[in-house]
Protein backbone atom coordinates (compact mmCIF):
# COMPACT_ATOMS: atom_id res chain seq x y z
CA UNK A 1 0.00 0.00 0.00
CA UNK A 2 1.01 3.62 -1.07
CA UNK A 3 2.93 5.15 2.16
CA UNK A 4 -0.06 8.52 1.83
CA UNK A 5 -2.53 5.63 1.93
CA UNK A 6 -1.17 3.95 5.03
CA UNK A 7 -1.02 7.58 6.43
CA UNK A 8 -4.58 8.87 5.83
CA UNK A 9 -6.62 5.50 6.29
CA UNK A 10 -6.12 6.08 10.53
CA UNK A 11 -7.15 9.34 10.04
CA UNK A 12 -10.41 8.73 8.06
CA UNK A 13 -11.58 5.31 9.93
CA UNK A 14 -11.37 7.74 13.11
CA UNK A 15 -13.37 10.42 11.61
CA UNK A 16 -15.73 7.97 10.16
CA UNK A 17 -16.06 6.58 13.85
CA UNK A 18 -17.23 9.56 14.91
CA UNK A 19 -19.41 10.44 12.27
CA UNK A 20 -20.64 7.06 13.57
CA UNK A 21 -21.19 8.26 17.05
CA UNK A 22 -22.92 11.10 16.12
CA UNK A 23 -25.42 9.26 13.79
CA UNK A 24 -25.91 6.94 17.05
CA UNK A 25 -26.89 9.89 19.20
CA UNK A 26 -23.76 8.97 21.87
CA UNK A 27 -22.79 12.05 21.99
CA UNK A 28 -25.16 15.03 22.52
CA UNK A 29 -24.27 18.49 21.23
CA UNK A 30 -23.70 19.73 24.86
CA UNK A 31 -21.37 16.96 25.48
CA UNK A 32 -19.36 17.82 22.21
CA UNK A 33 -18.97 20.92 24.06
CA UNK A 34 -17.81 19.34 26.77
CA UNK A 35 -14.89 16.80 24.85
CA UNK A 36 -13.74 20.01 23.37
CA UNK A 37 -12.97 21.47 26.19
CA UNK A 38 -11.61 18.73 27.56
CA UNK A 39 -9.29 18.91 24.89
CA UNK A 40 -8.45 22.45 24.84
CA UNK A 41 -7.69 23.04 28.31
CA UNK A 42 -6.81 19.17 29.61
CA UNK A 43 -5.21 16.83 26.64
CA UNK A 44 -3.77 19.90 24.32
CA UNK A 45 -1.71 21.14 27.12
CA UNK A 46 -0.67 18.13 28.73
CA UNK A 47 0.65 16.84 24.72
CA UNK A 48 2.39 20.47 24.10
CA UNK A 49 4.03 20.81 27.28
CA UNK A 50 5.29 16.98 27.16
CA UNK A 51 6.82 17.92 23.37
CA UNK A 52 8.18 20.62 23.64
CA UNK A 53 9.93 19.59 27.23
CA UNK A 54 12.51 17.54 25.29
CA UNK A 55 13.25 19.62 22.59
CA UNK A 56 17.06 21.33 22.83
CA UNK A 57 16.78 23.48 20.02
CA UNK A 58 21.27 23.61 19.86
CA UNK A 59 20.56 20.07 18.16
CA UNK A 60 17.90 21.09 15.61
CA UNK A 61 18.70 21.92 12.16
CA UNK A 62 16.67 24.72 11.82
CA UNK A 63 17.21 26.49 8.47
CA UNK A 64 14.50 24.32 6.71
CA UNK A 65 12.87 24.55 9.67
CA UNK A 66 12.65 28.86 9.87
CA UNK A 67 12.73 28.98 6.18
CA UNK A 68 8.95 26.77 6.41
CA UNK A 69 7.70 29.18 9.70
CA UNK A 70 8.63 32.14 7.26
CA UNK A 71 6.75 31.54 5.07
CA UNK A 72 4.08 29.93 6.96
CA UNK A 73 3.51 33.38 9.13
CA UNK A 74 3.61 35.46 5.97
CA UNK A 75 0.93 33.55 4.52
CA UNK A 76 -1.18 33.69 7.61
CA UNK A 77 -1.05 37.22 7.74
CA UNK A 78 -1.92 37.74 4.07
CA UNK A 79 -4.68 36.14 3.91
CA UNK A 80 -5.79 37.90 7.24
CA UNK A 81 -5.11 40.96 5.67
CA UNK A 82 -7.36 39.27 2.46
CA UNK A 83 -10.23 38.13 4.69
CA UNK A 84 -10.37 41.12 7.45
CA UNK A 85 -8.69 41.04 10.52
CA UNK A 86 -12.08 39.46 12.11
CA UNK A 87 -12.13 36.20 13.97
CA UNK A 88 -13.73 34.60 11.20
CA UNK A 89 -11.12 35.84 8.98
CA UNK A 90 -8.69 34.64 11.19
CA UNK A 91 -10.13 30.95 11.11
CA UNK A 92 -10.20 31.15 7.39
CA UNK A 93 -6.82 31.86 7.00
CA UNK A 94 -5.54 29.53 9.97
CA UNK A 95 -6.86 26.52 8.30
CA UNK A 96 -5.53 27.36 5.62
CA UNK A 97 -2.12 27.84 6.85
CA UNK A 98 -1.77 24.97 9.94
CA UNK A 99 -1.21 21.45 8.47
CA UNK A 100 -1.84 18.06 10.27
CA UNK A 101 2.01 17.65 10.51
CA UNK A 102 1.56 15.02 13.95
CA UNK A 103 -0.86 12.26 13.10
CA UNK A 104 -0.46 12.32 9.17
CA UNK A 105 3.16 13.99 8.46
CA UNK A 106 5.40 11.99 10.59
CA UNK A 107 3.87 8.60 9.54
CA UNK A 108 4.04 9.84 6.25
CA UNK A 109 6.99 11.00 6.12
CA UNK A 110 8.95 8.11 8.13
CA UNK A 111 7.42 5.82 6.06
CA UNK A 112 8.76 7.21 2.34
CA UNK A 113 11.82 8.67 3.69
CA UNK A 114 13.11 6.99 6.49
CA UNK A 115 15.02 7.93 9.11
CA UNK A 116 16.77 10.96 7.65
CA UNK A 117 13.24 12.30 6.63
CA UNK A 118 12.20 11.63 10.21
CA UNK A 119 14.41 14.09 11.70
CA UNK A 120 13.42 17.12 9.73
CA UNK A 121 9.72 16.19 10.35
CA UNK A 122 10.30 16.10 13.72
CA UNK A 123 12.15 18.67 13.97
CA UNK A 124 9.59 21.05 12.50
CA UNK A 125 6.74 19.18 14.56
CA UNK A 126 8.96 20.13 18.14
CA UNK A 127 8.18 24.14 17.14
CA UNK A 128 5.15 24.10 14.84
CA UNK A 129 2.45 24.10 17.56
CA UNK A 130 4.72 26.89 19.32
CA UNK A 131 5.45 29.19 16.41
CA UNK A 132 2.42 29.45 14.46
CA UNK A 133 -0.37 28.64 16.86
CA UNK A 134 0.67 31.06 19.52
CA UNK A 135 1.05 33.44 16.49
CA UNK A 136 -2.58 32.89 15.88
CA UNK A 137 -3.75 33.28 19.34
CA UNK A 138 -2.19 36.80 19.22
CA UNK A 139 -4.16 37.57 16.16
CA UNK A 140 -7.47 35.71 17.70
CA UNK A 141 -7.30 37.34 20.63
CA UNK A 142 -6.50 41.27 18.83
CA UNK A 143 -9.45 40.34 16.45
CA UNK A 144 -11.93 39.50 19.52
CA UNK A 145 -11.07 42.71 21.22
CA UNK A 146 -11.49 44.98 18.14
CA UNK A 147 -14.77 43.13 17.22
CA UNK A 148 -16.19 43.79 20.92
CA UNK A 149 -15.03 47.45 20.70
CA UNK A 150 -16.86 47.67 17.62
CA UNK A 151 -20.23 46.25 19.19
CA UNK A 152 -19.28 47.96 22.66
CA UNK A 153 -19.09 51.22 20.56
CA UNK A 154 -22.73 53.19 21.30
CA UNK A 155 -21.72 52.35 25.38
CA UNK A 156 -18.02 53.52 24.68
CA UNK A 157 -14.57 51.75 23.19
CA UNK A 158 -11.91 50.63 25.96
CA UNK A 159 -8.86 52.57 25.34
CA UNK A 160 -6.62 51.56 22.95
CA UNK A 161 -3.91 50.67 26.13
CA UNK A 162 -6.88 48.39 27.85
CA UNK A 163 -7.32 46.48 24.12
CA UNK A 164 -3.75 45.65 24.09
CA UNK A 165 -3.18 44.26 27.24
CA UNK A 166 -6.44 42.33 26.87
CA UNK A 167 -5.16 41.00 24.01
CA UNK A 168 -1.53 39.88 25.38
CA UNK A 169 -3.10 38.60 28.65
CA UNK A 170 -5.27 36.36 26.37
CA UNK A 171 -2.29 35.48 24.35
CA UNK A 172 -0.37 34.72 27.08
CA UNK A 173 -2.99 32.98 29.52
CA UNK A 174 -4.12 30.40 26.69
CA UNK A 175 -3.61 27.06 26.62
CA UNK A 176 -1.78 26.70 23.67
CA UNK A 177 0.58 28.93 24.11
CA UNK A 178 1.38 29.36 28.06
CA UNK A 179 2.13 25.05 27.85
CA UNK A 180 3.95 25.73 24.81
CA UNK A 181 6.01 27.97 25.85
CA UNK A 182 6.49 26.50 29.34
CA UNK A 183 7.64 23.43 27.45
CA UNK A 184 9.96 24.92 26.01
CA UNK A 185 12.03 26.74 28.66
CA UNK A 186 11.52 23.70 30.88
CA UNK A 187 13.71 21.83 28.28
CA UNK A 188 16.56 24.05 27.94
CA UNK A 189 16.63 23.73 31.71
CA UNK A 190 18.19 20.11 31.37
CA UNK A 191 15.86 18.71 33.81
CA UNK A 192 13.90 16.09 33.69
CA UNK A 193 10.81 15.58 34.21
CA UNK A 194 10.24 12.73 36.95
CA UNK A 195 8.16 9.62 35.82
CA UNK A 196 5.33 9.89 38.01
CA UNK A 197 4.15 12.83 36.10
CA UNK A 198 6.00 12.37 32.41
CA UNK A 199 4.05 9.04 32.21
CA UNK A 200 0.41 10.75 32.70
CA UNK A 201 1.43 13.35 31.06
CA UNK A 202 2.55 10.95 27.96
CA UNK A 203 -1.07 9.40 28.30
CA UNK A 204 -3.18 12.66 28.15
CA UNK A 205 -0.87 13.91 24.92
CA UNK A 206 -1.47 10.63 23.31
CA UNK A 207 -5.29 10.90 24.18
CA UNK A 208 -5.84 14.59 22.19
CA UNK A 209 -5.22 13.68 18.44
CA UNK A 210 -7.68 10.21 18.26
CA UNK A 211 -10.22 12.13 20.88
CA UNK A 212 -10.23 15.53 18.60
CA UNK A 213 -10.98 13.30 15.25
CA UNK A 214 -13.65 11.50 16.27
CA UNK A 215 -14.81 15.00 17.84
CA UNK A 216 -14.38 16.15 14.17
CA UNK A 217 -16.93 13.41 12.73
CA UNK A 218 -19.12 13.98 15.13
CA UNK A 219 -19.43 17.40 14.34
CA UNK A 220 -19.91 16.26 10.82
CA UNK A 221 -22.65 14.20 11.46
CA UNK A 222 -23.93 17.33 12.98
CA UNK A 223 -23.68 19.85 10.06
CA UNK A 224 -24.18 17.90 7.64
CA UNK A 225 -27.96 17.67 7.11
CA UNK A 226 -27.57 21.56 7.48
CA UNK A 227 -25.19 22.44 4.73
CA UNK A 228 -25.49 20.06 1.93
CA UNK A 229 -26.11 22.26 -0.91
CA UNK A 230 -29.53 20.53 -2.52
CA UNK A 231 -31.08 20.96 1.59
CA UNK A 232 -32.40 23.75 3.09
CA UNK A 233 -32.09 24.83 6.34
CA UNK A 234 -34.55 23.27 8.72
CA UNK A 235 -35.00 26.77 10.93
CA UNK A 236 -33.22 30.00 10.53
CA UNK A 237 -30.73 29.40 13.34
CA UNK A 238 -29.28 26.59 11.38
CA UNK A 239 -27.69 28.32 8.25
CA UNK A 240 -26.75 26.51 5.33
CA UNK A 241 -22.85 25.88 5.33
CA UNK A 242 -20.88 28.30 3.57
CA UNK A 243 -19.32 25.55 0.56
CA UNK A 244 -17.29 28.16 -1.27
CA UNK A 245 -15.50 28.80 1.85
CA UNK A 246 -14.38 25.59 2.72
CA UNK A 247 -13.63 24.82 -0.99
CA UNK A 248 -11.37 27.89 -0.16
CA UNK A 249 -9.54 26.74 3.04
CA UNK A 250 -8.87 23.06 1.01
CA UNK A 251 -7.41 24.40 -1.90
CA UNK A 252 -5.08 27.12 0.03
CA UNK A 253 -4.50 24.13 2.21
CA UNK A 254 -3.92 21.51 -0.49
CA UNK A 255 -2.29 23.25 -3.16
CA UNK A 256 -1.64 26.76 -3.00
CA UNK A 257 0.43 26.26 1.15
CA UNK A 258 2.82 23.63 -0.61
CA UNK A 259 3.60 25.35 -3.74
CA UNK A 260 4.79 28.42 -1.56
CA UNK A 261 7.05 26.41 0.35
CA UNK A 262 8.07 24.50 -2.80
CA UNK A 263 8.91 27.91 -4.55
CA UNK A 264 10.69 28.81 -1.12
CA UNK A 265 12.83 25.84 -1.37
CA UNK A 266 13.50 25.93 -4.60
CA UNK A 267 14.89 29.79 -4.59
CA UNK A 268 16.95 28.88 -1.18
CA UNK A 269 18.75 25.98 -2.85
CA UNK A 270 17.67 23.74 0.43
CA UNK A 271 18.86 20.14 -0.11
CA UNK A 272 16.42 18.00 -1.78
CA UNK A 273 15.38 15.38 1.17
CA UNK A 274 14.67 18.42 3.28
CA UNK A 275 13.31 21.08 0.65
CA UNK A 276 10.73 17.71 0.10
CA UNK A 277 9.95 17.39 3.48
CA UNK A 278 8.82 20.74 3.89
CA UNK A 279 6.98 20.77 1.08
CA UNK A 280 5.15 17.26 1.90
CA UNK A 281 4.05 18.64 5.06
CA UNK A 282 2.64 21.64 3.52
CA UNK A 283 1.01 19.05 1.51
CA UNK A 284 -0.74 18.06 4.76
CA UNK A 285 -4.90 18.22 5.60
CA UNK A 286 -5.98 20.93 7.93
CA UNK A 287 -4.57 20.43 10.93
CA UNK A 288 -6.47 19.29 13.94
CA UNK A 289 -5.93 22.28 16.06
CA UNK A 290 -7.72 24.67 13.03
CA UNK A 291 -11.15 22.87 14.41
CA UNK A 292 -9.96 23.22 18.06
CA UNK A 293 -10.01 26.96 17.58
CA UNK A 294 -12.97 26.50 15.86
CA UNK A 295 -14.90 25.32 18.43
CA UNK A 296 -13.50 27.49 21.44
CA UNK A 297 -13.93 30.37 19.30
CA UNK A 298 -17.28 29.39 18.25
CA UNK A 299 -16.63 30.40 14.84
CA UNK A 300 -16.80 28.88 11.50
CA UNK A 301 -17.04 25.31 13.47
CA UNK A 302 -18.91 23.63 10.33
CA UNK A 303 -16.87 24.73 7.96
CA UNK A 304 -13.53 23.39 9.22
CA UNK A 305 -15.02 20.44 9.93
CA UNK A 306 -16.01 19.73 6.65
CA UNK A 307 -12.62 21.14 5.14
CA UNK A 308 -10.79 18.82 7.60
CA UNK A 309 -12.39 16.04 5.98
CA UNK A 310 -12.56 17.25 2.60
CA UNK A 311 -8.75 18.03 2.58
CA UNK A 312 -7.81 14.54 4.02
CA UNK A 313 -9.43 13.20 0.79
CA UNK A 314 -7.89 15.78 -1.26
CA UNK A 315 -4.60 15.06 -0.08
CA UNK A 316 -4.30 11.78 -1.41
CA UNK A 317 -4.52 13.51 -4.94
CA UNK A 318 -2.30 16.64 -3.87
CA UNK A 319 1.05 15.15 -2.41
CA UNK A 320 1.84 12.94 -5.61
CA UNK A 321 1.02 16.02 -7.63
CA UNK A 322 3.28 17.72 -5.75
CA UNK A 323 5.62 15.41 -5.30
CA UNK A 324 5.87 15.41 -9.59
CA UNK A 325 5.98 18.69 -10.01
CA UNK A 326 9.32 19.21 -7.55
CA UNK A 327 10.89 16.37 -9.73
CA UNK A 328 9.61 18.29 -13.22
CA UNK A 329 11.34 21.83 -11.39
CA UNK A 330 14.64 20.24 -10.34
CA UNK A 331 15.03 18.04 -13.21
Amino acid sequence: MPAIFQALLPVILLIACGYFTGRMRWVSAQGLQDLNKLCFNVLGPALLFHTLSKVHLEQLDLQPVMMYHTLTLAWLTLWVLVYGLTQRGCMRALAGTYSNAVMIGIPLITLAYGPEGQVYIMTLVSVHALIILTFATLLFELAGARENNQAGASTGQQSLPATLWKTIKGAVLHPVSLPAFAGLMFAQTGWVIPEAIDKPMDWMGKAYSPLALLMVGIQLFQVLGKGLPWRTAASPEASAVRWNEVLQVVALKNLLHPLLILAGGWWLGLPLLPMTVMMVTACMPVGINSYMFATRYKVLEAEVSLSLSLSVICAVVSVPLMLGLQKFLIT
